[in-house]
């Protein structure tokens, strides 16, 4: 049930908000929708007096290629005369500026530019993705923005970008490293006693970008600065998961075949889709 009236909601805000061009006017409800419906955020912020605003409206935002592509994303139009603090929050110090972001706001493009048909349609065709993946993490963060939802939704950003191309990969991890620091900030100000253990982890997910960006030099050298006997428990199977998959990488034969046999049944299913992946 929470699901679906979350989607009711976001649909009834859709249509309150809607103006003559298809472009919503409230960036907090925007968010709703792009969290019901599996969307990335399209933000323009623009202005009345933007020549090139205008410009962009009458040459690239209304041409047909480019509206049937804007209906993968939530399309938002940020008026920064009337949105002056969300502007600056997002640094726009100049418009047009455009934005792509997560249904929480997390940015995984911008560029201040004025933009032609054929560059909106290659921006628009590059970031055509859905968020379905991380649907119920992302609607937790943003009802309860804590440690666990940031640390889960940061998790599941890191295990998840080897599904998507390898062009939007990094931006994917860069949102990742985002809520990262926000679980870190967080954890901080928590009263959850095991704070060395995640501390730890969050470590190691550093490590795993590093291997899924093919740094494998990078990640085995942070590995190694790792003691066995420091880690929590907890931490090992993903310690022996990632020394695995440098050993792999690295062909390092001898060695991964002391590292499979510390594997779990589930990580070695693992090890497979990463390394058909990257």
């Amino acid at each position: 049930m929470k699901k679906i009236s979350f989607v009711l909601v976001a649909v009834l805000l859709a249509f309150q908000n809607i103006n003559a061009d298809n472009w919503i006017t409230s960036f907090e409800e925007a968010q709703k929708i792009a969290l019901a419906t599996d969307k990335l955020l399209l933000v323009d912020f623009w202005a009345t007096w933007c020549g090139p605003c205008k410009r962009m409206d009458f040459e690239s935002w209304s041409k047909d290629e480019v509206k049937l592509l804007m209906q993968n994303f939530v399309p938002v139009k940020i008026d920064i005369d009337s949105n002056k603090s969300l502007a600056s929050n997002y640094g726009v110090r100049g418009i047009p500026f455009i934005f792509l972001m997560d249904g929480n706001g997390k940015v995984l493009y911008k560029e201040m530019s004025y933009k032609s048909k054929d560059q909106v349609l290659n921006l628009l065709t590059k970031y055509s993705i859905s968020t379905s993946l991380f649907k119920q993490n992302l609607i937790n963060y943003y009802k309860n923005p804590n440690f666990a939802t940031a640390f889960q939704l940061a998790s599941r950003y890191n295990d998840f970008s080897i599904y998507f191309n390898e062009d939007v990969r990094m931006d994917i991890l860069n949102v990742s490293k985002d809520y990262f620091s926000d679980s870190q900030k967080l954890l901080k100000k928590s009263d959850i006693e095991n704070k060395d253990e995640f501390e730890q982890k969050i470590e190691m997910y550093e490590i795993q970008e590093a291997i899924i960006l093919n740094n494998t030099k990078k990640a085995n050298k942070l590995l190694d600065k790792i003691k066995e006997e420091s880690l929590s428990s907890i931490n090992k199977s993903f310690f022996y998961f990632l020394k695995y998959l440098t050993c792999k990488k690295m062909e390092d034969e001898t060695q991964a075949i002391f590292y499979d046999k510390k594997l779990s049944e589930k990580d070695k299913l693992k090890v497979i889709t990463f390394l058909k992946a990257i």
